[in-house]
């Protein structure tokens, strides 16, 4: 008897979760008991996402079967992430119940699961979540993670710390499981580019120190100077660094003020080179730098595992657990400045080289497809689990 496969739908939004979700997406489209689909609306179109994922898992095959809810978002603030989300879910509520997959799995905490979880809540579609439990207090990103957490049916968390805080809003702890973070398995086997590559992929020759930068808009509160801090945070590493690579910000309001200082600073230094993703470059890129700088979870979370020292700036990551690789920096150019000559200290590069990565080993995805393999026999009734001893 022929053994029907499981249908999962992968909603992917931007670079900033697909990168995390390539090795996940991976292992469903190679699990023969699988039929994997991929739902988007967000930074993609079908034809974008089918590209891009040809670049960052080119094993994945997913022929006609990738889905866009609505075109992608043409503008960003506010207004317009409310009216984009609207399509969103007019696009959810209409594609799954004609899909019918038998589990969503999602990644983190963009606003745009806002629109697209709750459509397969109410229709019944068991929701796995991965990174829940995280703590980003300079985000509005923050209060989107722990909201998707109770819409979904189970969690597939970085680290233990995550883990206690799931528990915490009172998720049952069978359905908590501590899979790693599943974007660490793309460095596990990557290896550094060499300067020859480097200055091919650059098209400059590569002065040490280089550093990778990454700054996005911190987004937990209004009316910020983004582009003021991020042009002196910006310059802060152009001043103590040979190279910088530079990448675009991700899909928050405040997005054209930083890619404006990005595109004026690229014109006066000739060793500042922007790109607006790295794409299947970024692992053996990542473990070629000497530091990363800026506001990124790649900065908390991957640069660990390839043993380079990390500056994070600003309020965006603020309460992420993070490794002893990661300085702290308050926004601004002379405390910027001297968290990256700290991180190229000896001392830095030090506690960098023999760092534990807190988020995992690159084992991730694994775990996590065993998880989605059971999702669909969760229990539609979810129990609040109290926790013993907690004040009445």
């Amino acid at each position: 008897m022929t053994r029907t496969p499981q249908r999962v739908a992968v909603f992917v939004g931007t670079r900033a979760d697909l990168g995390p979700l390539s090795p996940v997406i991976t292992a469903l489209a190679d699990d023969p008991d699988v039929e994997l689909h991929l739902l988007t609306g967000v930074a993609y179109d079908v034809d974008s996402l089918a590209s891009a994922l040809r670049d960052v898992a080119p094993h994945a095959v997913v022929d006609g079967r990738l889905h866009a809810l609505c075109p992608p978002v043409e503008h960003l603030d506010p207004a317009a992430v409310v009216r984009h989300g609207a399509h969103l879910a007019e696009g959810a509520g209409r594609l799954l119940p004609a899909l019918r997959p038998d589990t969503l799995v999602v990644l983190g905490d963009r606003w745009e699961l806002l629109h697209v979880v709750p459509a397969a809540f109410l229709l019944g579609i068991p929701v796995v979540h991965l990174h829940g439990g995280e703590v980003t207090e300079g985000a509005v990103d923050e209060r989107v993670r722990h909201a998707v957490t109770k819409l979904a049916d189970q969690h597939c968390v970085a680290s233990p710390d995550a883990a206690r805080r799931v528990r915490q809003m009172g998720e049952p702890a069978d359905r908590v499981h501590v899979t790693g973070a599943p974007g660490l398995d793309r460095l596990a086997s990557s290896t550094a580019l060499t300067d020859a590559e480097l200055a091919d992929l650059l098209g400059v020759p590569v002065l040490r120190p280089l550093a990778m930068f990454t700054y996005h808009p911190p987004t937990a509160e209004g009316d910020l100077p983004v582009g003021e801090w991020a042009a002196e945070a910006l310059q802060a590493t152009l001043d103590t660094c040979g190279t910088v690579l530079a990448t675009h910000p991700g899909l928050d309001t405040g997005r054209e003020e930083i890619l404006a200082v990005l595109e004026q600073a690229a014109l006066d230094h000739p060793q500042l080179v922007v790109v607006e993703s790295l794409g299947s470059r970024y692992p053996r890129a990542l473990h070629a730098v000497d530091v990363v700088v800026g506001n990124s979870s790649s900065g908390i979370i991957e640069a660990a595992s390839a043993h380079v020292p990390a500056v994070d700036v600003g309020e965006r990551q603020r309460g992420r657990l993070r490794g002893d690789n990661v300085i702290h920096a308050a926004e601004g150019y002379a405390a910027v400045r001297a968290a990256i000559e700290r991180a190229l200290s000896p001392e830095g590069r030090a506690a960098a080289a023999v760092v534990v990565n807190p988020y995992g080993r690159g084992d991730a995805a694994a775990r996590v497809l065993a998880v989605v393999r059971r999702a669909p026999a969760s229990d539609r009734t979810k129990p609040f689990a109290e926790i013993e001893g907690a004040d009445r």
